[in-house]
């Protein structure tokens, strides 16, 4: 199997990576595993949009949305269920424009990425969750800028999670209009600008630069996403990175979340 990240492969180990937003899918342990890695990422929340006044010439722009939480679990393999199901969440919407001015919406929230015992519709026993970001927020008027999105709170493990190695790290907030996403060195993946300009590079993880236009994502060494911007004011057509939150202004969507599980 080829892989579309590239991801270490330790020599024996088994490396399966499901990364199609919404999506839901089994995990079937392989023969003479001993130990089982995951690694999970929320969903980036939506960039909200700017507000442009076509009497008052004035424009302000929406809050980038925040990135999703990281969850990492290692456990022995014996302990876990043959068969497992793995949901994939998606990356919040950006923002659209409604109205004769052009007045922007919301972004919507990224959706959390979830490893299930059992799955009943839509609820089940979890093993382990990483929950999505929250959206950024519109322009209000053209004289105030959107604010960012809201990391969710950290993840906490269930019972299964005392029986291993456990980290749950929360993701970044959004930053709010017309404002640079910073660098947060304790996290994976950023969340969104509130600046949509393609030539503005940002600083991620462990050093990893990228424009926001182009957007960068690897997992090798280390998970590293930074966003990427959405130019094309509200059609969603751009999403970013895994995990990373969508840039405000033009309504970026947010990147869908990840699970990567190894066994070895």
């Amino acid at each position: 199997m080829s892989y579309p990240i590239n991801y270490p492969t330790p020599q024996g180990a088994n490396v399966q990576i499901f990364e199609l937003g919404g999506s839901t899918s089994d995990w079937v342990k392989p023969q003479g595993a001993s130990f089982v890695w995951f690694t999970l990422i929320g969903g980036g929340g939506g960039g909200g949009t700017k507000f442009v006044d076509t009497v008052i010439p004035a424009t302000k722009l929406g809050g980038g949305g925040a990135s999703g939480n990281v969850t990492n679990f290692m456990c022995p393999a014996f302990l876990l269920p043959d068969v497992l199901q793995v949901v994939v969440g998606n990356g919040g919407n950006g923002g659209e424009y409604v109205g004769e001015d052009f007045v922007g919406t919301d972004g919507t929230a990224g959706v959390e990425t979830a490893i299930y015992y059992q799955l009943k519709a839509t609820t089940g026993y979890k093993l382990l969750g990483a929950s999505g970001g929250g959206g950024g927020n519109a322009a209000p008027s053209g004289s105030t800028n959107g604010t960012g999105g809201t990391a969710g709170a950290t993840n906490s493990g269930g019972p299964m999670t005392a029986a291993g190695f456990y980290n749950a790290t929360r993701g970044q907030n959004g930053a709010a209009g017309n404002v640079a996403i910073t660098t947060n060195n304790l996290i994976y993946v950023m969340g969104g600008s509130g600046i949509d300009t393609g030539s503005t590079l940002i600083t991620g993880y462990y050093g990893y630069t990228a424009t926001l236009e182009g957007g960068y994502s690897q997992l090798s060494p280390i998970p590293v996403s930074i966003p990427s911007s959405s130019t094309q004011a509200g059609t969603k057509a751009k999403p970013q990175s895994y995990g990373c939150g969508g840039v405000g202004g033009a309504g970026g969507r947010g990147g869908d979340g990840l699970a990567i599980i190894v066994t070895w």
